[in-house]
Parts: structure tokens; C-alpha cells; sequence
């Protein structure tokens, strides 16, 4: 029986190239051999695509962990007929590229456009997975609580930096938290404690995106729950993110190893239910299929305030959502063999419909 070609697609344009390398590694080394017949498909940071043969010579360089790119002079991938023939002859696509051109719909449409199944979230709730604002707008008409929050223009702190930002003193206070509202890995995001780190905050934002949300900072627990499914989701146990700053950023996830990821977290039977209810429900509300991450704050209160859902979560085999399904019985390559069945499935369901 042939295998299966599982096309693996990493790195990417955008400030999580480099995770998403690390992701695409565990995935071609976990993914099964009896099964599958796993072909990387690199894409610089510039967007140029490799390749198999080249992707592999560039993850054979010896680099440390979270410090290796893809990175090569070739051609768009207009004109390069050698990928575009690898891209062909595949019969499912795993999409690791995060941020920008990745997990935003982009390269989800790409691959609608080639007629190629693939695994994860379709192009609308990948788009609103990564757009913080929208995500936000979404979860309230669904019921959901989040922290209260504003979205800033670039044009609108321009026009009034004043005006904007005594506009979020009197909605929000301080501390807040500056973000991208497109973007992921705590890349460009802040913590403001004063109007005097305001300015700097904003800068670092707009830097990497047009639109941004400034939220309150909710004093609480972490936590993270995984959701896989299509149309009858079911959420992995609950997970605890346990930062040794002031929140989890960057660093933090992928370079200094202080942060603690603790898996079950130790929360009451009543509140990890509630924490994997609402993370179907952030889920649904956003039309999620395949698989995604609900990150949450437990409020000094008790509640459960979902702070963002993340449709391309990292997916390096010490990542926390593997982790999390890990503890619900899925072994890392089964993991990847579910998530691959759902898109499938997914594209067989649409093929039926189209006639």
C-alpha cells in the first residue's frame, strides 16, 4: 500500500521562523514511517519556498535550537516549477508556518486554490484566530469573558497620541498589555505599567502590525487547554503556565527555559471543567476545525477569562498542546495521525458538496 506524502510546511516571513522550524523538525522525525513519507517544504524568511531536498540539507546545518532559519537564494515560487511539482504530487499538507503569511488564512487559501487538503483551521478561523480584535469581538457575542480591551489604529495614535492615550487610562488603567493584534509568541508585546512606558510600547506594536489591542492586565493563573475535533470538538485536559517574569513572553517560551509548564494543572475538578468548556466554545465561536490552543487567565475571582485562541499552537514535542493530549492518551505521533485524519476528512466532506 503506498504511503501517504505528508507535505510538512516551516519557517516562514514571519518573527516565529524560527519556532516553527523547531515545530517541523519534531513533526518530520515523529510522523509515522509505516504511514507516511514526510517531505519538508521550507520557506525562507523572505517567503522563498525550498524545495525537499533542499530543506533537508538546510535542517541538516548543526544550529541550536530556536536559532536555525531557512535561508537560501532562490526564486519566487511563481517560477519555481521543481516546488510547485512537489507541491502536486502531495496528498496532505501539515502547515507549521506561523504568524503572518502562515496561520493567518493566507497560505490556508493557497492550498484551498492547489485543491490540497490539509490539517488545522480553514482560511476564515485561521484568519480570526490570529487577529486578536476580531478573535476578541467574536468570543463576547458568544457569551465568553475576556478582558476589557480597546483596538488602536497606527493612524489614530498619529493623529492624537494624546488623546488615545488618556482614552486608555479612563477605559483601562494600568498595567496594561500592548500587543500586535496580529502576531503570536508574545513577539512585540509589552507590559505598561505608566503612561511613560506607553509611548515605547505602542512603537514596538505598530512595528510589527497597523492594528493594535491594549487589554487590562488580569492579575491570575495561566492556564491552556487544547481543542481537536471538527464538528463535535473535545477539549485536551488543562495545562498551567507558571512565567518567572512578568508574563510569559518570548524569551521566556523558547530561550531561557525559566518559564514552568505544568501538566494537569492543580486546579479544582469544577474550574479545569469549566476552563475545557469554554475552550470548546472559543472554539466553535470562531468556526475552528483540526485543532487549536484556548489560553485563559483564572481571574483573582475565580473566572475564567479567555485571553486568546491560538489555531497553529507550537508543535514541538515538548510543546505544551502535545503535552496536554499526551496526558488525554495521544501519543506525539498519534497526535500528528489524528490531526492529519481531520484534514482529510475535512476535504473529502467539501469535495461531496462541490459535486
Amino acid at each position: 500500500m503506498a504511503k501517504t506524502r505528508l507535505g510538512v510546511v516551516f519557517g516562514g516571513r514571519s518573527a516565529e521562523h524560527e519556532v516553527s522550524v523547531v515545530s517541523a523538525m519534531g513533526v518530520l522525525d515523529a510522523a509515522d514511517p509505516s504511514r507516511f513519507e514526510a517531505m519538508p517544504l521550507g520557506v525562507t524568511r523572505e517567503g522563498r519556498w525550498l524545495t525537499s531536498q533542499e530543506s533537508r540539507e538546510q535542517l541538516a546545518r548543526e544550529e541550536p535550537r530556536f536559532k536555525k532559519r531557512i535561508d537560501a537564494d532562490v526564486p519566487p515560487l511563481r517560477e519555481r516549477s521543481d516546488v510547485l511539482k512537489e507541491l502536486s504530487q502531495l496528498d496532505v499538507v501539515f502547515p507549521l508556518v506561523h504568524g503572518v503569511n502562515g496561520e493567518d488564512g493566507t497560505l490556508q487559501g493557497m492550498l484551498e486554490l492547489f485543491g490540497l487538503p490539509y490539517v488545522g483551521c480553514g482560511v476564515a478561523a485561521s484568519a480570526l484566530g490570529m487577529d486578536k480584535s476580531l478573535q476578541k469581538q467574536l468570543f463576547e457575542r458568544a457569551g465568553l469573558k475576556v478582558a476589557r480591551y480597546l483596538t488602536v489604529f497606527e493612524r489614530d495614535w498619529k493623529d492624537g497620541e494624546r488623546d488615545v492615550a488618556r482614552g486608555i487610562e479612563s477605559a483601562l488603567g494600568y498595567p496594561a498589555f500592548v500587543k500586535p493584534s496580529n502576531g503570536g509568541s508574545s513577539v512585540g508585546v509589552s507590559l505598561v505599567r505608566s503612561r511613560e512606558d506607553l509611548a515605547a510600547a505602542m512603537r514596538a506594536a505598530f512595528a510589527l502590525d497597523r492594528k493594535i489591542v491594549i487589554e487590562e492586565a488580569v492579575m491570575g493563573r495561566e492556564v491552556e487547554c487544547g481543542v481537536i475535533g471538527n464538528d463535535d470538538p473535545e477539549a485536551s485536559p488543562v495545562g498551567e503556565v507558571i512565567p518567572q517574569g512578568d508574563f510569559y513572553d518570548y524569551a521566556a517560551k523558547y530561550l531561557e527555559d525559566t518559564a514552568r509548564l505544568v501538566a494537569p494543572a492543580d486546579l479544582p475538578e469544577t474550574t479545569a471543567s469549566e476552563v475545557r468548556e469554554t475552550a470548546v466554545e472559543a472554539y466553535r465561536a470562531i468556526d475552528g476545525e483540526g485543532f487549536a490552543r484556548v489560553d485563559f487567565f483564572l481571574a483573582a475571582g475565580g473566572a475564567v477569562v479567555v485571553n486568546e485562541i491560538n489555531t497553529l499552537p507550537g508543535f514541538t514535542p515538548i510543546s505544551m498542546f502535545p503535552r496536554l493530549w499526551e496526558l488525554a492518551g495521544l501519543t506525539y505521533r498519534e497526535l500528528i495521525s489524528r490531526l492529519v485524519d481531520l484534514g482529510l476528512e475535512r476535504f473529502r466532506e467539501r469535495q461531496a458538496r462541490s459535486g
